[in-house]
């Protein structure tokens, strides 16, 4: 039967139904993804998304929490100021807004700047040294004058090279990407400052913190500059305005590095746990107290939510979530008695260049309560106002912060370490007792010197003193004395010196409330071991033939550096808060003595407290002394000593308490002329002063210690600035006690 040649050209080929069959199965899988894409968003994240969207019609503006302020200890209840808020307009450029390019360059530049100027800091040390070495040698009329003058004219020619090299300044027009261009010079008519100027400061930002943003202009930023640019963002992009709480130091450079300091949060920390919840651009504290205490001085931002419109442009609705303040810090600081001690070592240094380092000579003081370990004074010199660092350049950061300025910001009552000298006996005379080495009555030094095959050490001065007694000897200050001490200690089983110089504090960190202390140096076998591990990873880091930490590789801990520590020279490092601390352990309330030590451990803080002053957390307590055991009789003996050296005729620092009551507030003090010598410093070496005094008022008891680089004698310096603050503590007249130095050679040893 024939087919219907009209049916055939009706049916499908094979392959057409096939290609129809595949576009309708692609067509259903793109509705099906399309529809589980869809169904996902809208019911799965509508959450999230929803979220968002509120999120596009809001902008979420942060209220900086004022930080808390800093209070002294006051005596009479009502705490004074020592770091306070001002509330400032601050106009900043977002660190997002700033072009990748941009912060590359200057990170670059920064980098090579900066490496110029350690370069030309190490060149201008070279030429100061040089310059001191052919000035003793011209003296000495030595060949030694010739070769100081080649290296000085070879020195010389570095630094031409060196202001050759010298990376040249960025500027707006030759360095600044086309967008930053453009940014800046459209805000500075609005700010009135010239662009170039904020390009400055956009440098200086970076360099410094380049994660953070940059403020443009933090004073002077009236109500119509601050409404023009909020209401103009498309015009300033990345252009805030905000009102920040800056710090204020109303005390100006007392105790000014003990504060610290605040800025931007660093993307490094934001991974802290410690710091979980914060965000970028917040601000914390860096150092010090702000550090320390920063969870209870940060507060808690609050935040504005602004409605705004499909262009962005508020629409008028706003909520608000208030910023909760910061909690107030009272510490246990006596601010007059701060401000005392800073004046006096501004008096007695100035702007005197230290022979050792050919840099700004500095010193420092710390008072302390030796019954509960609270910090009553701390000071260092040179000192600055922390204020003054706010929006500078980097290059004036760097001059006023330098070393060769003094290292202002330097608080070498904690982390600067310097031979002890003489303070340094009471730990050898505790060592020799509690051992059994001598005994109350034990006499010996008898001489200037004390004299052993390939060793002379004598008495300053060449000062006779006879063989004295522990007591006698520290009033003196007679070296020989502890000469034959630290010999006769020498090979005795458990270092009894070493050991009892750490149970009082010495070689080890005191736990004090701040960061950055230093724990010194008591030298043994064990520690010239490790500084031999350094010396050798040193050379081989620096590729050099010596980093100077140690003369000789593998000379061993002798006899003879047993005695020079044992006068607290040789390799003997502390700092003035260890010093005051060790002398603070024998503290007996009243004078009444106890069969052992009760060696503080000092603190800054006293206490939290809300903005109103209510009570929240103390401090007081928290780290009870370590009580160390020593008979009575010792001691009495050590102390007896201690006394007669501020009172007793012959006692190194008599003259300087002349007219002290000592009836009223017996002074128990020790002096102390530490040696310190570098390779440069020639046949003589620099002389350090240093004092410590403690009083056992029942009342008020206190220890101060005080310490001058290249201050003279311990009577000289030390020991005046000490006398100057237990008069202002105890309210002794000037014309009954001028504490003045001796205006001879002061009697006794140092």
């Amino acid at each position: 039967m024939a087919r219907d040649p009209r049916l055939a050209r009706r049916t499908p080929a094979p392959q057409l139904a096939l290609r129809i069959t595949a576009f309708g199965l692609v067509a259903f899988g793109v509705f099906a993804v399309l529809f589980l894409r869809l169904w996902f968003l809208q019911v799965l994240q509508n959450d999230q998304y929803l979220a968002k969207a509120q999120a596009n019609r809001e902008r979420v503006v942060r209220i900086a929490a004022p930080r808390g302020t800093i209070v002294d200890h006051d005596y009479r209840g009502s705490g004074r100021a020592l770091v306070e808020n001002r509330i400032a307009t601050v106009v900043t450029l977002a660190a997002d807004a700033i072009p990748e390019e941009d912060v590359n360059a200057i990170r670059d530049w920064g980098q090579r700047r900066g490496k110029h100027d350690a370069d030309v800091d190490a060149l201008a040390d070279r030429l100061a040294r040089a310059a001191a070495v052919r000035d003793r040698a011209r003296r000495r009329r030595a060949t030694q004058a010739r070769i100081a003058a080649r290296r000085t004219t070879a020195d010389a020619t570095a630094a031409r090279r060196l202001r050759a090299d010298r990376p040249r300044d960025l500027t707006l027009t030759r360095d600044a990407s086309p967008e930053l261009r453009r940014v800046l010079r459209d805000v500075a008519p609005v700010l009135h400052v010239r662009a170039s100027r904020l390009y400055e400061r956009v440098v200086s930002s970076v360099v410094r913190l380049p994660y953070a943003g940059v403020p443009l202009k933090a004073r002077g930023v009236t109500a119509a500059v601050r409404n023009y640019l909020l209401e103009r963002p498309g015009r300033f992009p990345g252009v805030t305005v905000t009102k920040e709480y800056a710090r204020r130091y109303p005390g100006g450079q007392i105790a000014a590095q003990i504060y610290g300091s605040v800025s931007q949060i660093t993307p490094e920390q934001l991974k802290d746990p410690k710091y979980r919840g914060l965000e970028q651009g917040q601000r914390i504290g860096q150092d010090g107290l702000e550090y320390e205490y920063d969870s209870y001085l940060r507060g808690r931002d609050g935040e504005r939510r602004i409605q705004v419109d499909a262009q962005g442009q508020p629409t008028g609705e706003v909520t608000e979530v208030p910023p909760v303040p910061g909690d107030r810090l009272r510490l246990t600081l006596d601010s007059g008695l701060s401000r005392a001690g800073q004046e006096a070592l501004r008096r007695r240094i100035g702007t005197r260049i230290d022979a050792k380092t050919q840099k700004r000579a500095g010193g420092a003081f710390v008072a302390i309560d030796p019954s509960d370990g609270g910090i009553r004074a701390m000071g260092s010199y040179p000192s600055l106002n922390p204020g003054v660092l706010e929006g500078i350049t980097t290059q004036r950061y760097k001059r006023l912060t330098s070393a060769r300025n003094g290292g202002p910001l330097t608080n070498r009552a904690i982390t600067a370490a310097y031979p002890a000298a003489s303070t340094f006996k009471l730990a050898t005379a505790t060592a020799g007792l509690a051992s059994g080495t001598i005994g109350v009555n034990t006499a010996q030094g008898d001489g200037a010197c004390f004299v052993r095959p390939g060793l002379e050490a004598c008495n300053a001065g060449h000062a006779i003193f006879g063989a004295t007694n522990v007591t006698k000897a520290l009033t003196v200050s007679s070296d020989t004395f502890f000469y034959q001490l630290g010999w006769d200690l020498y090979p005795k089983e458990n270092q009894p010196l070493q050991r009892w110089a750490r149970l009082l504090g010495f070689g080890r960190r005191t736990g004090i409330d701040l960061p950055g202390e230093a724990p010194g140096v008591i030298p043994d076998e064990a520690w010239r071991r490790g500084r031999d591990r350094e010396e050798q990873e040193c050379r081989k880091q620096r590729k050099t033939p010596s980093c100077g930490l140690v003369a000789q590789i593998g000379a061993p801990f002798t006899r003879g550096d047993e005695v020079n520590a044992s006068i607290g020279q040789g390799d003997v490092q502390i700092t003035p808060l260890q010093l005051a601390t060790a002398y603070g352990g024998f503290f007996d309330p009243g004078g009444q003595l106890r069969e052992d030590l009760h060696v503080p451990v000092p603190h800054v803080a006293e206490q939290i407290e809300n903005a109103e002053g209510v009570l929240e957390e103390s401090f007081n307590g928290r780290n009870p002394p370590r009580r160390v055991q020593l008979p009575a009789e010792f001691k009495r003996a050590i102390k007896q000593g201690l006394h007669g050296a501020t009172s007793e005729p012959g006692g190194t620092a008599t003259r300087v308490f002349a007219g002290w009551p000592q009836a009223e507030h017996p002074v128990l003090g020790k002096t102390g002329t530490a040696e310190r010598c570098s390779r440069s410093s020639g046949r003589s070496c620099p002389e350090q002063s240093w004092f410590v005094g403690m009083v056992e008022d029942r009342r008020r008891p206190i220890v101060i210690a005080a310490t001058v680089e290249d201050g003279g004698a311990g009577a000289d310096a030390g020991a005046p600035i000490v006398c100057e603050l237990l008069r202002r503590w105890y309210g002794v007249s000037k014309k009954r006690v001028p504490c003045a130095a001796p205006s001879g050679p002061a009697p006794g040893g140092d």
